[in-house]
């Protein structure tokens, strides 16, 4: 059997005022909302036995906040990560799903059809996985064992691209709710390093008690 390199925990953020009113937020900067923060502390506490090393954040405030709570347990420097930061939705910014879909439908249906297509104003996909790599390296280079990186839904699928040698448009088909655990390890041996995904988009953690 290969050894065991590394093993990620790949966090997405607790929910804001705009992910409860269904806004498209891209780069801007929002706090966690109470409940986002509510979600943050069960998925810390689920996390709390859990080994890691080190902690590594998108600058964003929703994802530095998720980190910092769960990190209460671990006690690890965050390193904030601007590679990490969301998807630049540009002028859809702050608007409705439904507007959008409204104001730019040619543009929305050309963007959720090809990764290369950026936001008016904004990123394609294809840019956030090319953007995320650098620091995604870094992080992996960082000699430790058990990382956590605490970031958004299109950074996070491109992590997962990167790591699985996965093409944009099937990294795009991978669903990520608030607060959503997700868990890889990588393998390494005879110089080459393989990455597999224990699972994704995990939310026990989130559902109501007995």
């Amino acid at each position: 059997m290969e050894p065991l390199a590394k093993k990620i925990l790949l966090v997405r953020h607790g929910a804001t005022a705009y992910n409860e009113a269904d806004l498209l937020q891209g780069r801007i900067d929002n706090p966690l909302s109470p409940r986002g923060r509510a979600e943050a502390e069960r998925l810390a506490e689920r996390l709390r036995g859990e080994a890691i090393d080190a902690v590594f954040s998108s600058p964003l405030r929703r994802a530095l906040e998720t980190a910092e709570i769960i990190n209460r347990f671990h006690g690890r420097e965050i390193v904030q990560v601007p590679e990490f930061s969301e998807i630049d939705l540009g002028e859809w910014e702050g608007l409705s799903y439904g507007r959008v879909k409204e104001l730019y439908a040619e543009a929305h249906q050309r963007w959720l059809d090809d990764p290369d297509t950026p936001v008016p104003g904004g990123e394609s996909f294809r840019a956030v996985c090319e953007r995320v790599r650098p620091g995604l390296e870094r992080a992996l280079a960082d000699g430790h064992a058990a990382i956590l990186i605490s970031g958004h839904a299109s950074a996070n699928r491109a992590i997962l691209a990167g790591l699985l040698g996965l093409a944009p448009a099937q990294a795009r088909a991978f669903r990520s709710g608030n607060a959503a655990l997700s868990r890889l390890v990588l393998y390494a041996g005879n110089g080459r390093r393989r990455a597999a995904l224990d699972f994704w988009n995990s939310t026990s953690h989130l559902d109501p008690g007995p």
